[in-house]
């Protein structure tokens, strides 16, 4: 019984964890541009993120089935030990980047940490391929698909905003933020409810459903919610500070472009399913954007997260694969 409240208390934490850690995503441009200060645009942020949560629950559910199919957690003991193992790894890695203001994707470390521990209890034959391959594709498209998205973005409406008053721009950039902390709500929320679908599925010790309905889970999507809207009103302001200011310098219409960028990427992920990263997809905007416009990039910023975002992988795996041999030797 212990275990299985840590557990719990585990996956709040991340939830937790990962409104913090990926709010400025959301906010990081309306606030590098002093549209906004930080904290009321958290807020603001935090109400739209509850929204998005809410309403891409009940449009399109697949991103929660993908990551509730990623790893085969039949055996009840055992299962609630990869989960925890995975859960812990993933706020180890978020919590040591976020003291450095550096943008980690939990989506990423969830799923590492997720294959990392179900491989060492029950070997490669637990992890679903498929869903490997969606995380993939995810990846692919948040990173180079945002970048060859933002440019052609910049290209097609860059000039029609030049000639854009400043107050109207500060306005556009507002509604960008809202949409923003919508679709980051409509991506990262249905992780979490992914996750604790399969938390109750080893409680009730019965199987992952195969197809998830949302009318089936409304208070665990109304839970899920909560948590991030409480999360991301706090925000991370160190975050902000990287991305939205020191890593590129962007004007007021390069920072209404990015988001839009931004909300285009994550919109066409989340209507076909596919996991993908938000702070990949805004990060990436931010680049592509500035590039194209020839604004000043910081490249060691940007090569210190494009580090962390590669040691994710390897480091959340490994730390949940030696948790759950630690844990299972501990409660075994």
């Amino acid at each position: 019984m212990i275990i299985y409240i840590l557990t719990f208390i585990t996956i709040i934490i991340l939830i937790f964890t990962n409104a913090i850690t990926d709010a400025p995503n959301a906010i990081a441009t309306l606030v590098g541009t002093k549209v906004m200060p930080f904290r009321k645009a958290a807020k603001l942020s935090a109400i739209f993120n509850f929204i998005g949560i809410i309403v891409m629950s009940f449009i399109n559910i697949s991103v929660a089935d993908c990551i509730s199919s990623m790893v085969d957690l039949s055996n009840r003991e055992t299962g609630i030990i990869v989960l925890v193992s995975a859960m812990i790894a993933v706020i180890i890695f978020s919590l040591v980047a976020m003291k450095f203001g550096i943008p980690t994707s939990e989506t990423h470390g969830l799923i590492a940490g997720l294959t990392g521990s179900a491989v060492a209890i029950y070997g490669w034959k637990s992890v679903s391929l498929a869903e490997w391959i969606n995380v993939i594709i995810g990846l692919i498209w948040s990173i180079l698909g945002t970048l060859i998205v933002g440019v052609m973005i910049a290209k097609i409406l860059g000039k029609l905003l030049f000639t854009t008053k400043g107050d109207k721009i500060e306005k556009w950039q507002i509604l960008g933020c809202c949409g923003m902390s919508f679709m980051h709500g409509a991506q990262d929320g249905q992780k979490f409810i992914g996750i604790l679908i399969l938390f109750f599925s080893l409680v009730k010790n019965v199987p992952t459903p195969s197809t998830i309905v949302p009318w089936d889970y409304v208070w665990i999507i109304l839970y899920v919610a909560v948590i991030m809207w409480m999360g991301v009103s706090i925000g991370g302001k160190k975050i902000v500070d990287n991305i939205g200011e020191e890593m590129v310098k962007l004007d007021n219409k390069q920072a209404l472009l990015s988001d839009i960028t931004t909300v285009f990427t994550l919109f066409i992920a989340s209507m076909t399913g596919i996991p993908v990263s938000t702070t990949h997809a805004k990060t990436m905007s931010i680049i592509a954007i500035g590039k194209n416009e020839k604004s000043k990039i910081d490249k060691t910023r940007v090569l210190s997260i494009c580090k962390a975002w590669f040691w994710n992988f390897p480091i959340s795996g490994l730390i949940g694969y030696f948790l759950a041999i630690l844990i299972l030797r501990i409660v075994g």
